[in-house]
Protein backbone atom coordinates (compact mmCIF):
# COMPACT_ATOMS: atom_id res chain seq x y z
CA UNK A 1 0.00 0.00 0.00
CA UNK A 2 1.55 3.51 -0.71
CA UNK A 3 2.36 5.47 1.61
CA UNK A 4 -0.23 8.44 2.59
CA UNK A 5 1.58 11.68 1.72
CA UNK A 6 2.49 13.94 4.71
CA UNK A 7 1.02 17.50 4.50
CA UNK A 8 1.88 20.51 6.99
CA UNK A 9 -0.75 23.39 7.60
CA UNK A 10 0.94 27.22 7.94
CA UNK A 11 -1.13 28.99 9.50
CA UNK A 12 -3.65 27.80 12.76
CA UNK A 13 -6.45 30.17 12.39
CA UNK A 14 -9.76 29.67 10.53
CA UNK A 15 -8.71 28.59 6.65
CA UNK A 16 -5.90 26.13 8.43
CA UNK A 17 -8.44 24.75 10.72
CA UNK A 18 -10.85 23.94 7.57
CA UNK A 19 -8.11 22.72 5.40
CA UNK A 20 -7.35 20.28 8.56
CA UNK A 21 -11.20 19.28 8.93
CA UNK A 22 -11.30 18.19 5.12
CA UNK A 23 -7.40 16.54 5.81
CA UNK A 24 -9.43 14.02 8.65
CA UNK A 25 -12.59 13.49 7.02
CA UNK A 26 -10.94 12.55 3.46
CA UNK A 27 -8.21 10.65 4.55
CA UNK A 28 -6.52 10.53 1.38
CA UNK A 29 -3.37 12.03 3.32
CA UNK A 30 -2.33 12.43 6.91
CA UNK A 31 -1.43 16.28 8.74
CA UNK A 32 1.86 15.25 9.80
CA UNK A 33 2.86 19.22 11.28
CA UNK A 34 1.45 22.68 11.88
CA UNK A 35 3.38 26.42 12.43
CA UNK A 36 2.21 29.52 13.46
CA UNK A 37 4.02 32.10 15.48
CA UNK A 38 0.54 32.39 17.73
CA UNK A 39 1.57 29.96 20.99
CA UNK A 40 -1.98 30.04 22.17
CA UNK A 41 -3.50 29.61 18.42
CA UNK A 42 -1.16 26.65 18.20
CA UNK A 43 -1.99 25.27 21.27
CA UNK A 44 -5.62 24.93 20.29
CA UNK A 45 -4.88 23.64 16.72
CA UNK A 46 -2.92 20.94 18.10
CA UNK A 47 -5.55 19.70 20.69
CA UNK A 48 -8.37 19.58 18.24
CA UNK A 49 -6.48 18.41 15.16
CA UNK A 50 -3.25 16.29 17.00
CA UNK A 51 -0.54 16.99 14.13
CA UNK A 52 2.38 14.89 14.84
CA UNK A 53 4.61 18.29 14.83
CA UNK A 54 4.29 21.57 15.99
CA UNK A 55 6.52 24.65 14.98
CA UNK A 56 6.01 28.33 15.64
CA UNK A 57 8.45 29.30 12.95
CA UNK A 58 6.92 27.81 9.43
CA UNK A 59 10.72 27.47 8.35
CA UNK A 60 11.53 24.92 10.53
CA UNK A 61 8.31 22.77 9.28
CA UNK A 62 9.86 23.13 5.63
CA UNK A 63 13.26 21.81 6.89
CA UNK A 64 11.26 18.36 7.88
CA UNK A 65 12.33 16.04 5.04
CA UNK A 66 8.75 13.77 6.18
CA UNK A 67 7.02 16.92 5.07
CA UNK A 68 5.59 16.06 1.22
CA UNK A 69 3.55 19.10 1.11
CA UNK A 70 2.58 22.53 2.64
CA UNK A 71 -1.02 24.07 3.28
CA UNK A 72 -0.25 28.11 3.17
CA UNK A 73 -3.17 30.10 5.31
CA UNK A 74 -1.37 33.00 5.84
CA UNK A 75 -2.06 36.90 5.48
CA UNK A 76 -1.92 37.67 1.96
CA UNK A 77 1.29 39.30 2.27
CA UNK A 78 2.95 36.07 3.43
CA UNK A 79 2.07 33.69 0.36
CA UNK A 80 4.49 34.69 -2.09
CA UNK A 81 7.57 34.34 0.47
CA UNK A 82 6.15 31.05 2.29
CA UNK A 83 5.07 29.84 -1.01
CA UNK A 84 8.73 30.40 -2.50
CA UNK A 85 10.44 29.00 0.72
CA UNK A 86 8.07 25.90 0.59
CA UNK A 87 8.72 25.20 -3.29
CA UNK A 88 12.43 25.80 -2.57
CA UNK A 89 12.43 23.24 0.08
CA UNK A 90 10.99 20.67 -2.16
CA UNK A 91 7.61 20.50 -1.44
CA UNK A 92 4.37 20.36 -3.00
CA UNK A 93 1.99 23.62 -2.12
CA UNK A 94 -1.92 24.76 -1.76
CA UNK A 95 -1.81 28.26 -1.12
CA UNK A 96 -5.42 30.24 -0.24
CA UNK A 97 -6.50 32.91 -2.23
CA UNK A 98 -5.15 35.38 -3.57
CA UNK A 99 -2.65 33.08 -5.13
CA UNK A 100 0.22 36.18 -4.37
CA UNK A 101 -0.48 39.84 -3.90
CA UNK A 102 0.09 40.61 -8.08
CA UNK A 103 0.83 38.38 -11.26
CA UNK A 104 4.72 39.18 -11.02
CA UNK A 105 5.12 37.17 -7.72
CA UNK A 106 2.50 34.21 -9.42
CA UNK A 107 4.93 34.16 -12.36
CA UNK A 108 7.93 33.53 -10.06
CA UNK A 109 6.24 30.78 -8.08
CA UNK A 110 4.88 29.21 -11.20
CA UNK A 111 8.66 28.96 -12.82
CA UNK A 112 9.98 27.74 -9.34
CA UNK A 113 7.10 24.50 -9.70
CA UNK A 114 8.27 24.31 -12.99
CA UNK A 115 11.48 23.93 -12.92
CA UNK A 116 11.28 21.60 -9.39
CA UNK A 117 8.51 19.51 -11.19
CA UNK A 118 6.13 20.29 -7.99
CA UNK A 119 2.66 21.07 -7.98
CA UNK A 120 1.37 24.70 -6.93
CA UNK A 121 -2.17 24.58 -6.32
CA UNK A 122 -4.11 27.99 -5.31
CA UNK A 123 -6.70 27.43 -3.11
CA UNK A 124 -10.46 27.67 -4.83
CA UNK A 125 -12.72 25.56 -2.89
CA UNK A 126 -15.22 27.14 -4.38
CA UNK A 127 -14.45 25.42 -7.35
CA UNK A 128 -15.67 22.37 -5.68
CA UNK A 129 -19.18 23.34 -3.88
CA UNK A 130 -21.87 20.90 -5.41
CA UNK A 131 -23.58 23.85 -7.19
CA UNK A 132 -20.34 24.92 -9.35
CA UNK A 133 -19.46 21.37 -10.24
CA UNK A 134 -23.22 20.76 -11.64
CA UNK A 135 -23.01 23.87 -13.51
CA UNK A 136 -19.80 22.71 -14.98
CA UNK A 137 -21.28 19.60 -16.13
CA UNK A 138 -23.67 21.24 -17.89
CA UNK A 139 -21.16 23.82 -19.57
CA UNK A 140 -18.90 20.63 -20.82
CA UNK A 141 -22.43 18.71 -22.42
CA UNK A 142 -23.13 21.62 -23.82
CA UNK A 143 -26.37 22.88 -22.82
CA UNK A 144 -25.10 26.94 -22.87
CA UNK A 145 -23.84 27.09 -25.88
CA UNK A 146 -21.45 28.88 -27.29
CA UNK A 147 -20.78 31.25 -23.93
CA UNK A 148 -20.32 35.24 -24.18
CA UNK A 149 -21.14 36.32 -21.02
CA UNK A 150 -21.14 36.38 -17.00
CA UNK A 151 -22.51 38.04 -14.67
CA UNK A 152 -20.18 38.04 -11.15
CA UNK A 153 -21.30 39.61 -8.10
CA UNK A 154 -20.24 39.84 -4.04
CA UNK A 155 -21.60 42.68 -2.65
CA UNK A 156 -22.17 43.23 1.14
CA UNK A 157 -23.48 46.00 2.92
CA UNK A 158 -21.91 46.01 6.22
CA UNK A 159 -18.56 43.66 5.61
CA UNK A 160 -15.02 45.50 6.12
CA UNK A 161 -12.75 42.86 7.59
CA UNK A 162 -10.02 43.87 9.94
CA UNK A 163 -7.84 40.62 10.62
CA UNK A 164 -5.07 40.49 13.03
CA UNK A 165 -3.14 43.59 13.44
CA UNK A 166 -5.85 45.39 10.90
CA UNK A 167 -3.78 43.81 7.94
CA UNK A 168 -6.85 43.61 5.59
CA UNK A 169 -7.41 47.53 5.41
CA UNK A 170 -3.79 48.31 4.71
CA UNK A 171 -2.61 47.75 0.90
CA UNK A 172 1.23 47.11 1.96
CA UNK A 173 0.04 43.76 4.04
CA UNK A 174 -3.40 43.37 1.94
CA UNK A 175 -2.45 43.98 -1.51
CA UNK A 176 -5.68 45.69 -2.09
CA UNK A 177 -9.10 45.63 -0.88
CA UNK A 178 -12.87 44.39 -1.68
CA UNK A 179 -11.79 43.48 -5.04
CA UNK A 180 -8.37 40.81 -3.80
CA UNK A 181 -10.32 39.57 -0.70
CA UNK A 182 -13.68 38.32 -2.47
CA UNK A 183 -13.89 39.75 -5.35
CA UNK A 184 -11.08 37.33 -6.55
CA UNK A 185 -14.28 34.37 -5.27
CA UNK A 186 -16.79 36.10 -7.69
CA UNK A 187 -14.29 36.43 -11.09
CA UNK A 188 -12.84 32.65 -10.42
CA UNK A 189 -16.05 30.66 -9.92
CA UNK A 190 -17.20 33.08 -13.38
CA UNK A 191 -14.15 32.22 -15.26
CA UNK A 192 -13.60 28.39 -13.99
CA UNK A 193 -17.01 27.94 -15.81
CA UNK A 194 -16.35 29.46 -18.88
CA UNK A 195 -13.35 27.52 -19.39
CA UNK A 196 -10.80 29.93 -18.20
CA UNK A 197 -10.29 31.82 -21.26
CA UNK A 198 -7.35 34.23 -21.81
CA UNK A 199 -7.75 37.70 -20.72
CA UNK A 200 -7.46 40.15 -22.89
CA UNK A 201 -8.21 43.94 -21.43
CA UNK A 202 -10.25 45.50 -18.28
CA UNK A 203 -12.13 48.73 -17.85
CA UNK A 204 -12.38 49.48 -13.80
CA UNK A 205 -12.85 51.78 -11.58
CA UNK A 206 -12.44 51.03 -7.84
CA UNK A 207 -13.81 53.18 -4.75
CA UNK A 208 -13.30 54.17 -0.92
CA UNK A 209 -16.17 55.42 0.35
CA UNK A 210 -16.97 53.94 3.56
CA UNK A 211 -13.67 54.01 5.68
CA UNK A 212 -15.70 55.28 8.00
CA UNK A 213 -17.37 52.23 9.24
CA UNK A 214 -14.24 50.84 10.93
CA UNK A 215 -11.98 52.31 13.29
CA UNK A 216 -8.27 51.09 12.09
CA UNK A 217 -5.13 53.36 11.68
CA UNK A 218 -4.37 52.40 7.94
CA UNK A 219 -7.29 52.23 5.40
CA UNK A 220 -5.57 53.05 1.81
CA UNK A 221 -7.23 49.76 -0.34
CA UNK A 222 -11.00 49.77 -1.90
CA UNK A 223 -14.08 48.94 -0.23
CA UNK A 224 -15.53 48.14 -3.56
CA UNK A 225 -14.57 47.03 -7.12
CA UNK A 226 -16.30 47.15 -10.82
CA UNK A 227 -14.95 45.83 -13.92
CA UNK A 228 -15.52 44.98 -17.46
CA UNK A 229 -13.02 42.28 -18.59
CA UNK A 230 -12.44 41.17 -22.21
CA UNK A 231 -11.05 37.76 -23.18
CA UNK A 232 -9.67 36.41 -26.28
CA UNK A 233 -12.47 34.14 -26.94
CA UNK A 234 -14.66 37.75 -27.87
CA UNK A 235 -16.73 37.08 -23.95
CA UNK A 236 -16.96 39.50 -21.57
CA UNK A 237 -17.42 39.61 -17.68
CA UNK A 238 -19.02 42.23 -15.60
CA UNK A 239 -17.79 41.90 -11.66
CA UNK A 240 -19.21 43.76 -9.13
CA UNK A 241 -17.08 43.38 -5.69
CA UNK A 242 -17.76 45.23 -2.26
CA UNK A 243 -17.20 45.15 0.99
CA UNK A 244 -20.02 48.07 2.15
CA UNK A 245 -22.71 49.40 0.40
CA UNK A 246 -26.19 50.82 1.08
CA UNK A 247 -27.76 48.04 -0.36
CA UNK A 248 -31.79 47.84 -1.27
CA UNK A 249 -34.35 45.55 0.98
CA UNK A 250 -34.30 42.96 -1.76
CA UNK A 251 -31.19 41.86 -1.06
CA UNK A 252 -31.47 39.56 2.19
CA UNK A 253 -29.67 40.24 5.05
CA UNK A 254 -26.81 37.26 6.36
CA UNK A 255 -25.05 36.20 9.86
CA UNK A 256 -22.33 38.49 9.71
CA UNK A 257 -21.65 40.93 7.25
CA UNK A 258 -25.41 42.61 6.76
CA UNK A 259 -27.26 42.27 3.29
CA UNK A 260 -25.17 40.00 0.80
CA UNK A 261 -25.21 39.00 -2.35
CA UNK A 262 -23.43 36.28 -4.16
CA UNK A 263 -24.29 35.11 -7.49
CA UNK A 264 -22.76 33.73 -10.31
CA UNK A 265 -24.51 33.63 -13.83
CA UNK A 266 -23.22 32.18 -17.54
CA UNK A 267 -25.23 33.17 -20.27
CA UNK A 268 -24.75 31.14 -23.21
CA UNK A 269 -26.06 30.70 -26.76
CA UNK A 270 -28.19 27.41 -26.02
CA UNK A 271 -28.72 28.21 -22.35
CA UNK A 272 -28.25 30.66 -19.00
CA UNK A 273 -26.88 28.68 -15.70
CA UNK A 274 -27.57 30.67 -12.70
CA UNK A 275 -25.88 29.82 -9.19
CA UNK A 276 -28.25 31.27 -6.30
CA UNK A 277 -30.87 29.87 -7.24
CA UNK A 278 -29.42 26.88 -9.10
CA UNK A 279 -31.44 27.24 -12.28
CA UNK A 280 -30.44 26.68 -15.41
CA UNK A 281 -32.63 28.53 -18.70
CA UNK A 282 -32.63 27.01 -21.56
CA UNK A 283 -33.62 27.27 -25.16
CA UNK A 284 -35.83 24.81 -26.17
CA UNK A 285 -36.92 25.62 -30.06
CA UNK A 286 -37.35 29.13 -29.28
CA UNK A 287 -38.81 29.24 -26.17
CA UNK A 288 -37.21 29.53 -23.22
CA UNK A 289 -37.65 27.32 -20.22
CA UNK A 290 -36.66 27.43 -16.88
CA UNK A 291 -35.42 24.45 -15.48
CA UNK A 292 -34.53 24.19 -11.63
CA UNK A 293 -31.69 22.26 -10.63
CA UNK A 294 -30.90 20.82 -7.29
CA UNK A 295 -27.40 19.90 -6.55
CA UNK A 296 -26.31 16.62 -4.41
CA UNK A 297 -25.59 18.38 -0.77
CA UNK A 298 -24.69 14.82 0.76
CA UNK A 299 -21.55 14.74 -0.81
CA UNK A 300 -17.84 15.86 0.80
CA UNK A 301 -17.51 19.94 1.22
CA UNK A 302 -15.63 21.80 -1.45
CA UNK A 303 -12.92 21.56 1.09
CA UNK A 304 -12.28 17.91 1.46
CA UNK A 305 -13.11 17.36 -2.72
CA UNK A 306 -10.17 20.19 -3.18
CA UNK A 307 -7.81 18.72 -1.01
CA UNK A 308 -8.64 15.08 -2.76
CA UNK A 309 -8.11 16.58 -6.03
CA UNK A 310 -4.45 18.30 -4.36
CA UNK A 311 -3.04 14.73 -3.70
CA UNK A 312 -4.53 13.31 -6.93
CA UNK A 313 -2.05 15.50 -8.38
CA UNK A 314 1.01 15.30 -6.87
CA UNK A 315 0.30 11.48 -6.64
CA UNK A 316 -0.29 11.38 -10.99
CA UNK A 317 -3.54 10.38 -10.51
CA UNK A 318 -5.28 13.74 -11.65
CA UNK A 319 -4.55 16.77 -13.36
CA UNK A 320 -4.54 19.60 -11.07
CA UNK A 321 -8.40 21.71 -11.04
CA UNK A 322 -6.28 25.11 -9.77
CA UNK A 323 -2.99 25.39 -11.56
CA UNK A 324 -0.16 27.83 -11.68
CA UNK A 325 -0.80 29.28 -15.23
CA UNK A 326 -4.69 29.63 -14.15
CA UNK A 327 -3.25 31.51 -10.60
CA UNK A 328 -0.87 34.03 -12.93
CA UNK A 329 -3.83 35.19 -15.22
CA UNK A 330 -6.26 35.51 -12.29
CA UNK A 331 -3.46 37.69 -10.54
CA UNK A 332 -3.38 39.53 -14.53
CA UNK A 333 -6.49 40.13 -14.01
CA UNK A 334 -6.47 41.35 -10.75
CA UNK A 335 -3.25 43.92 -11.45
CA UNK A 336 -5.34 45.31 -15.05
CA UNK A 337 -8.01 46.31 -12.68
CA UNK A 338 -5.91 48.29 -10.31
CA UNK A 339 -4.34 49.64 -13.34
CA UNK A 340 -7.63 50.76 -15.32
CA UNK A 341 -8.64 52.44 -12.30
CA UNK A 342 -5.69 54.65 -11.94
CA UNK A 343 -5.43 55.12 -15.07
CA UNK A 344 -8.67 55.58 -15.91
CA UNK A 345 -9.18 54.18 -18.98
CA UNK A 346 -9.42 50.52 -20.78
CA UNK A 347 -6.07 48.94 -20.82
CA UNK A 348 -4.47 45.48 -22.01
CA UNK A 349 -3.54 42.54 -20.47
CA UNK A 350 -0.23 41.28 -21.38
CA UNK A 351 0.20 37.98 -20.55
CA UNK A 352 3.67 37.25 -18.41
Amino acid sequence: MKEKLKLGIIGAGWPGQMHAQAIRAGGEANLYGCADLDERRRTAFEKEYAPEKSFADYHELLQDRRVDAVIICLPNFLHFPASLAALEAGKHVLCEKPPTMNAAEMKVLREEATKRNLVYFFSRQFRFTPAMRLAKALVEEGRLGKIYHAKATFVRSRGIPVGVGNWFTEKKRSGGGALIDIGVHALDSVWYLMGTPRPSSVSAQVFRNFDHLVKVSVFDVEDAAYAFIRFENGAVVQLEASWAGNLPDDVPPRKYFGRELINSTIFGTKGTVRLNPLTLFEDKNGELVTVPLAAKEDEPNGFELQLRNFVGSINGESEPVNNADQAVALMEMIDAIYASSSAGREVPIVAL
